[in-house]
């Protein structure tokens, strides 16, 4: 196995220090010298992934602030749009942009294999070119599949719309609705492209913290309509417009760092094709996902009935969401993954295992322990029968805990057919227990059978990772994961006296408070896992240099080389 290496850029007063350093020596380095010519225009910007010991902490908060400010703004702003246009007008758009969330929820792979093949690419004279001319392949990429999708869409939607009562007073805006919408399409697929970039440069706050601006502004956006009077089309250009920020932000953030694209006669033979094999293996994977969370719905609309239908259109958005919160620590941990080596990456590996199940175990208890309060604070008395339905996602919770970094590891570096091969088989087992889950007319065995095959091969899931990176399980670490247990069952029944003492909203505040401070308690371990990796980053330094074994200087450090394989 090649073993290569990927320069951190440094930052702060080292930033500084090392351009005067750079500025103050007259020749050039013999690698800038190479990128220059063969680049043939001025020394590269620095291309190299970001390992500072703080970044994988700063990732994760970000990712929680705008995940959090993303559920709850877009929950306290959709019935505010509904009051401004009403809802048949409002329903109108929301058929155009599901659409479009339809299109852009999976980018067929594609996205991990920017992230593996950026990460892989070899410290050398022309590793700054190197990475220059697979970013443009691949941004390539993305906007061919964003031009295909939107001329798919605009061709498309306007026909489905032929079949729709649309209002009277709402026929002028179709034509203006439906440019714009794929408008933001095509914007979100290229987008989509630059943030996986960003991902490959262990920077993916950029992205989070344009999401959070683009939340305000759409708030802000709703006044404007209000006081303009703007309808409908005002509500369109107010959406279209915070969608479109988040990738906006991406591409200057792109730009900045690699500059003009590089186009050459063989970028597609070196790193276009290269990119769509390796991501169709990963697109049987991410499609069976997207089959899984969304093809259940089908089975229950005919079967069971309307009201059914919106209950568990209403348990799967719970679920989805307790997904991407574990996602919020799962992502942020596949740069070190990928660029740790032996005992660290396994170290890494079980933290990040630690902290999934963790946030898994507390979401469990609170959907566990008063699940009819939450059903009926959330949607009313009359969805009082789901409750149990809300319970029963606490399976679904522990089996994504537990998948989500195993599945990441098989995909970053190993086997992503294997990833692949077991999502899939999760989706053969999930559509036919749906179907026989559905003729007992209970909403909660629709539910289990939606959730139960992805924690029955969860241990498939585990055993694929460990051929690719051993967990090294150890007797401390099955303590700390039994304590983390019997801590969650024992706030199970706390919860469960809060909830035979106190109304709803009091008990579903406290829970969450406690919930909270307990994740707060978590996030030491992160801050661990950042030193991890920028040690790793200074030994692979010293390594290659082995000068600086015998003394560093104060200002060379954690933003140095760190270690990756070639798969």
């Amino acid at each position: 196995m090649a073993k290569h290496r990927l320069e951190g850029p440094a930052s702060g007063p080292l930033r500084r220090h090392r351009c005067r350093e750079r500025s103050a020596s007259a020749p050039l380095p013999a690698e800038t010298a190479a990128d220059e010519v063969r680049g043939g225009q001025e020394p590269e910007a620095d291309t190299s992934a970001d390992t500072g010991s703080e970044r994988l902490g700063q990732n994760i908060l970000w990712n929680y602030l705008s995940g959090f400010t993303s559920i709850f703004g877009l929950l306290l702003l959709y019935p505010l749009a509904v009051s401004i246009v009403g809802a048949p007008s409002y329903g109108l758009w929301v058929l155009a942009i599901g659409a479009i969330q339809m299109l852009t929820m999976t980018d067929f792979g594609l996205g991990s294999g920017i992230v593996r093949t950026l990460t892989g690419i070899a410290e050398g004279p022309g590793a700054s070119y190197e990475r220059r001319r697979f970013v443009t392949a691949a941004i390539l990429v993305f906007v061919l599949l964003g031009a295909g999708l939107t001329i798919v869409y605009l061709l498309a939607f306007p026909l489905y719309l032929a079949a729709v009562d649309v209002p009277d007073q709402d026929q002028h805006a179709v034509m203006p609705m439906t440019a714009l919408a794929g408008c933001t399409l095509f914007v979100s697929m290229v987008g989509r492209g630059l943030n996986s970039v960003l991902w490959g440069l262990n920077r993916p706050d950029i992205e989070r913290k344009a999401a959070v601006v683009s939340i305000i502004l759409r708030a802000l956006g709703y006044g404007a309509v209000l006081l303009t009077g703007s309808g409908l089309i005002g509500i369109v250009v107010v959406e279209c417009f915070s969608l479109m920020l988040p990738p906006f932000v991406c591409l200057w953030a792109v730009w900045r760092r690699f500059r003009a694209p590089v186009l050459d006669r063989r970028l597609w033979v070196d790193h276009g094709a290269p990119l769509l094999r390796l991501s169709s293996v990963m697109s049987i994977g991410s499609l069976a996902l997207l089959g899984v969370y969304q093809l259940p719905l089908f089975l229950v609309g005919p079967t069971l009935g309307l009201a059914a239908a919106t209950a568990f259109g209403a348990l799967m958005r719970v679920y989805q969401s307790c997904r991407l919160i574990v996602s919020w620590i799962t992502m942020p941990y596949g740069y070190p993954l990928r660029v740790a080596e032996g005992e660290q990456a396994s170290r890494v590996l079980k933290s990040c295992q630690t902290l999934t199940l963790g946030i898994g175990m507390l979401m469990g208890a609170a959907l566990l322990s008063i699940p009819t309060e939450l059903m009926t604070a959330w949607m009313g008395e009359d969805f009082a029968f789901a409750a149990m339905g809300l319970a029963t996602l606490t399976i679904g919770l522990i089996a994504e805990a537990i998948n989500q970094p195993a599945s990441m590891v098989m995909t970053l570096r190993g086997s992503a057919l294997r990833a692949s091969l077991i999502n899939l088989a999760i989706l053969v087992l999930t559509l036919p227990a749906v179907w026989l889950a559905t003729s007992t007319g209970d909403i909660e065995w629709v539910i289990l059978g939606t959730v139960a095959p992805s924690l029955l091969l969860s241990a498939a899931q585990v055993m694929g990772a460990n051929r690719d990176l051993p967990y090294r399980i150890q007797g401390q670490d099955l303590r700390r994961w039994a304590v983390m247990l019997a801590g969650a069952l024992a706030y199970v029944a706390f919860a469960v006296l809060v909830a035979r003492l106190l109304p709803s909203w009091p008990t579903i505040l406290v829970v969450g408070a406690g919930l909270a401070l307990m994740a707060v308690r978590m996030m030491r371990t992160v801050r661990a896992d950042g030193q991890i990796v920028a040690e790793a980053a200074e030994q692979a330094a010293r390594d290659e240099d082995p000068s600086r074994a015998e003394g560093p200087s104060p200002d060379e450090g954690s933003d140095q080389a760190t270690p990756t394989r070639s798969r």
